[in-house]
């Protein structure tokens, strides 16, 4: 049992998968009306399972394309990026902050992600997202199915300089 352990962490060392959670930290401030331009470009695009490029995205792999072109990686799993930013309350909300939801199936553990665009003085917000019947679109937060599946925001922006053009 030790052997295969010790084969697995060689393994896990040689493909470069930190074994400790990786924070989102932006290597340059990043303007948010630039990122959310940017995300509404890919409105309309289709749902593929998995999918992390303009040809079809996964939640997930919508949000981390879209950080990825302003240099910050995010995981690729919507659990892995809950992980790894700093939490905010809901009344703190910013537009750029990323907001969780629960799965289908399991709505306490986090299966979907998407980027804030518009917040209400009322605390419900609008939201881009990758959803599985529609693709890339925007969502209101107090959409029922949404709404009961809600876990929480994160930030990855934490500046309001202008960044460059992605």
């Amino acid at each position: 049992m030790k052997k295969y352990f010790f084969a697995i962490l060689a393994l896990m060392l040689l493909n470069g998968t930190h074994l400790h959670a990786q924070r989102a930290v932006p290597d340059t401030c990043i303007a948010v009306d630039t990122l959310i331009a940017e995300s509404m470009n890919y409105l309309g695009t289709p749902y593929r399972w998995a999918g992390k490029t303009p040809k079809g995205f996964d939640c997930a792999g919508f949000t981390r394309y879209i950080y990825g072109k302003f240099g910050v990686t995010l995981a690729p799993s919507a659990g892995g990026q809950y992980n790894m930013c700093s939490r905010v309350e809901d009344d703190s909300l910013k537009v750029g902050d990323l907001v969780f939801y629960g799965g289908r199936k399991h709505t306490k553990s986090v299966g979907h992600v998407g980027i804030v665009t518009e917040v209400n003085d009322d605390g419900t917000f609008r939201f881009i997202h990758s959803s599985t019947q529609n693709g890339i679109i925007i969502t209101r937060s107090n959409e029922l199915y949404y709404k009961k599946r809600y876990i929480g925001a994160c930030r990855i922006i934490n500046c309001d300089k202008e960044s460059p053009k992605p």
